[in-house]
């Protein structure tokens, strides 16, 4: 807020008075004790925050009958040929690329997860598999992941 101060008018040689003068205090805030204040309440929280991850104690319920989860996931390979008779092996199975959207979503139904994994010959081309990867999200498929092999050969475990 502005401050106020008389003016006196001594002399009068040739000045005017002006009557008061306006005079401004500096106005800042001392920052300091609000940093203290600040890196203790940090302090305060970060020994806290440890001591309250404690969960609640929970009893689930039983079913009589619990469902199998399956944890193997579902393999789609193109082999070669497949660019002549648009056959590709689920799992073990032969099927025509017309009727994969049925058979995936019939093997999904009962998976909690809606991934697929698409494993192709090395000289399969990209359209193919491209082919492949669209009936496959056309069948409810969340993920279609690509199979690889390591360089030297090895099938990974």
């Amino acid at each position: 807020m502005p401050k106020v101060e008389p003016v006196s008018s001594g002399g009068g040689r040739g000045r005017r008075a002006r009557g008061q003068r306006v005079s401004t205090s500096l106005a800042e805030i001392n920052v300091v004790p609000l940093v203290d204040v600040m890196l203790v309440l940090l302090i305060i929280f970060m020994v806290s925050a440890p001591m309250m991850q404690q969960g609640f104690s929970v009893r689930l319920p039983q079913s009589r009958r619990p469902q199998p989860i399956s944890a193997e996931p579902v393999y789609v390979t193109v082999p070669l040929s497949f660019l002549k008779d648009s056959t590709v092996l689920l799992d073990k199975e032969r099927i025509g690329i017309r009727f994969l959207a049925e058979r995936v979503s019939q093997e999904l139904k009962d998976r909690p997860t809606q991934d697929v994994y698409v494993g192709g010959d090395g000289q399969i081309t990209l359209q193919a598999l491209i082919t492949v990867m669209d009936r496959l999200k056309s069948g409810g498929v969340d993920r279609v992941m690509i199979a690889t092999s390591p360089p030297d050969g090895r099938r990974a475990p």
